[in-house]
Formats: structure tokens, sequence, C-alpha cells
């Protein structure tokens, strides 16, 4: 199974945003927001709450086992391949779905994380202690670097979706071995 150079470019380039948006999101759910020691100073409200973490991880792990999945197409075992030439079709659809519902879930995130990043934006130039507002200042910037990867990542989902099926000469080819003993065998037509 052969894809086109841009699909593996760009699984390559996702499975590196999904690295690092792991270490990031590593970065943001620390020991000071899971144990919800980051909150405002007048009503102690924690501002990142530490139920976020399970979508902040989430996602990153799903562009990454999609982007593997992708990248691992060639080198899969014949008995895979002639499964997914048999049920091409089937495998189609579920790896559109899989890629469209993907970058509609990085889309909400990078909202989510917007949203986050503007609620504790205000307190990152206008904390009342400098420690607290130092603190705010590194989460906003971090919040805002996840951002953009999650937007990066729905856009590379976005544009392998449109790379594999709804371009010509980005599909996947599927090569069955008995098609290609078949052609070895094949004389080329003689002309009189």
């Amino acid at each position: 199974m052969n894809t086109s150079l841009f699909v593996h470019i760009i699984n390559f380039v996702s499975l590196v945003l999904s690295v690092c948006q792991l270490c990031i999101a590593s970065s943001i759910f620390d020991f000071v927001v899971v144990n919800k020691l980051y909150y405002t100073t007048d009503d102690e409200k924690p501002l990142i709450d530490s139920q976020y973490a399970i979508v902040f991880f989430s996602a990153p792990l799903l562009a990454a086992s999609i982007a593997l999945f992708t990248l691992s197409m060639p080198i899969i075992s014949r008995g895979y391949q002639n499964w997914i030439s048999r049920h091409l079709v089937l495998v189609a659809i579920m790896h559109a779905l899989l890629l469209a519902g993907a970058a509609v879930f990085f889309a909400t995130c990078s909202l989510l994380s917007s949203q986050l990043s503007l609620r504790i934006g205000h307190y990152a130039y206008n904390g009342t202690p400098q420690n607290f507002e130092d603190a705010s200042h590194w989460y906003f910037l971090r919040m805002r670097a996840s951002t953009a990867i999650f937007c990066l990542q729905s856009l590379c989902a976005l544009s392998q979706l449109g790379l594999l099926y709804m371009g010509r000469e980005c599909r996947y080819e599927i090569i069955l071995p008995q098609q290609k003993d078949k052609k070895d065998l094949l004389l080329p037509p003689v002309h009189d």
C-alpha cells in the first residue's frame, strides 16, 4: 500500500505536533494545577480545572495513533493488506470518518484552550501579587501554544482527508499479490 509523499509528510508533522502537545500538556497540568493550588486570590477559585487534562492528553494520543496507523500502512503484513483489499470501501470510510472526527475534536480542543487562555490572560498582565502574575503569564503562554498546536493538528487531519479522499493522485494504492504475479507473467503483445 503506497500513498503520496505529501500524506507521509503530513503524518510526520502530525506526529511531531503530538509529541509537542504532550510536552505542553505535561507542563500545564503539573503539581500546582492538579492539586488546585493555582487559584484567584480574591475568591480562591481554580483557574484551570484539572479535569481538562483528559482532553489535553487524549487529543495528542489520538493524533499520534492516526499518524502511526497511516504511516505503517505500507509495511503491514500481507494478511492485513489482503484483508484491507477485500474491504477497501469499509476501511476507506472508517479512515475518512476517523480523520473528520479527529479534525472536529482538535478544533474543539483549540477552542477550549483559547477560552482557558482568555480566562488566564487577565491575570497574566494584571495579577495583584507579582508571583501570581508571573505564574499566570507562564500558564498563559502554554495555553496559547496549546491552542496553536491543536489548530495545526486539525489542519493536518483536514488536509490529509482532502488529499486521500478528495484528490485523485493521493489515494492508497493496493497491490495484490496475485495481480503482481500475473502482471510479471504477461508478455508484451507481438506486432506483425
